[in-house]
C-alpha cells in the first residue's frame, strides 16, 4: 500500500509539473513574451527593462525632431511666400520708374504695392502651435537622448531691413520714391535668401538626426525582441511536449488507482 501511495503522489506530482509548464508556454504563445514574472529570467528582465526605457526615449527624442522639422518646414513655407511677395514689390518698384506713366497707372502700382507691403506684415506674424515662426527666438531641440542640440528657429523677420519694407514711408508716388523702395525691398530679399539657406541647413541636420536615431531605434529594437519575445516554434513544442507528458501523467495516475483499489478488494 504504502508504495502504490507513493506511486501516486509521484505521479500527481508529474501531473501538475506538466500542466504548469503547459500552462507556461501557453502563455508564452499568447504574448508574445518570454518573460512573463521576474522568475522566469531575472538578469534578462533586468537588462530587458532598461532596454525598453531606452526605447521609449528614442521614441520621445523621435517626437522632438518630427516636430522641429515641421517647425521648419513651415518657416520656410512663409518665407517662400515672404519671398514671392518682395520678387513682386522690387518688379512693382521698378515699373514704378518709368518715366512715361502718368498718375493714374502709378496708383495702380502703388495699390498693389500697398497690398503686398500688407501681406508681408501678415507673414511676418505667422505662428506655429503658438510659437512665433519669426521673432528671432533661438529653439533647442534634443536630438538624442544624451542631450545633442540642434538649434531651430532663430529667424528675424523685424531687422532693420525687413522694417523698411513696411515702413510707412516705403511707396512708389515718384520716381525716388520708387528707387528708395527698391533699394530697402532688395536688401530684405537678400536677408529672407539667407534665412531660408539657415533653415535649409537645420533641416538637413534634423534629417541626419532622424537617421541616426532610427538606426539606433531599430538596433535596440531588435535586441529587446531578442530578450523578450517568444520564440514561438520553441513555445509550440514545449506546449505540445507538456500536453502529451500531462495526458500521459493522467493515464499513470488512472492506473495506479485502478491497481489501488484492486489490492483494497484482495484485502477486504
Amino acid at each position: 500500500m504504502n508504495i502504490s501511495s507513493y506511486s501516486t503522489g509521484s505521479f500527481v506530482d508529474q501531473l501538475n509539473w506538466h500542466t504548469n509548464q503547459s500552462t507556461k508556454a501557453l502563455e508564452r504563445l499568447a504574448s508574445g513574451s518570454r518573460l512573463l514574472a521576474p522568475q522566469d529570467d531575472a538578469a534578462g528582465l533586468a537588462v530587458a527593462t532598461r532596454t525598453e526605457a531606452k526605447l521609449r526615449q528614442f521614441n520621445a527624442v523621435a517626437n522632438n525632431i518630427a516636430s522641429a522639422t515641421s517647425f521648419s518646414q513651415t518657416q520656410d513655407g512663409f518665407l517662400e511666400g515672404a519671398q514671392d511677395a518682395l520678387n513682386r514689390m522690387g518688379s512693382l518698384a521698378i515699373r514704378a520708374q518709368d518715366p512715361t506713366l502718368n498718375s493714374e497707372q502709378r496708383m495702380l502700382f502703388q495699390k498693389e504695392f500697398r497690398t503686398l507691403k500688407d501681406t508681408f506684415n501678415d507673414l511676418r506674424t505667422a505662428q506655429y502651435n503658438g510659437q512665433n515662426l519669426f521673432d528671432g527666438k533661438k529653439l533647442p531641440v534634443a536630438t538624442s537622448p544624451e542631450e545633442t542640440i540642434i538649434q531651430a528657429g532663430g529667424i528675424d523677420l523685424f531687422s532693420d531691413e525687413m522694417n523698411a519694407v513696411t515702413a510707412k514711408g516705403t511707396h512708389l508716388d515718384s520716381f525716388s520714391d520708387a528707387q528708395s523702395a527698391l533699394r530697402n525691398v532688395a536688401q530684405a530679399a537678400d536677408q529672407i535668401a539667407q534665412h531660408r539657406a539657415r533653415i535649409g541647413s537645420t533641416l538637413s541636420g534634423l534629417e541626419s538626426a532622424s537617421n541616426r536615431l532610427s538606426t539606433q531605434r531599430t538596433g535596440t529594437q531588435a535586441a529587446y525582441s531578442r530578450i523578450s519575445d517568444s520564440d514561438m516554434a520553441t513555445e509550440t513544442s514545449n506546449w505540445v511536449r507538456e500536453n502529451i507528458l500531462s495526458q500521459n501523467s493522467v493515464l499513470a495516475l488512472k492506473k495506479a488507482n485502478g491497481e489501488n483499489s484492486r489490492l483494497i478488494d484482495l484485502f477486504s
